[in-house]
């Protein structure tokens, strides 16, 4: 169970989450070894927090919504101009 949490840890600490600032605010105090560690056991209790809730997991510093946005505004603009809502510019 903690090489699969140290896995874990390892791979969270390289995407924008809560996990990598956690990381980055305990390996100049404690090591790598020992960051890795204690984000593996942040995981841990998130995932059980999760589990016992019933909760998708949502990111409190990645904002979704407009993640979705960016992510989907050009194909919604497309479609506004195939049928007609938008006008395209002269």
């Amino acid at each position: 169970m903690k090489q699969l949490l140290c896995e874990s840890a390892n791979s969270a600490i390289k995407t924008k989450s809560q996990f990598n600032g956690m990381y980055k605010g305990l390996v100049i105090r404690r090591g790598h070894k020992r960051a890795i560690v204690a984000v593996g056991h942040k995981i841990l209790e998130v995932i059980y927090t999760l589990l016992t809730r019933k909760e998708p997991y949502n990111d409190p510093i990645i904002d979704y919504e407009a993640l979705m946005a960016k992510r989907n505004a050009p194909r919604w603009i497309r479609m506004l101009n195939k049928y007609g809502y938008v006008r395209k510019k002269a």
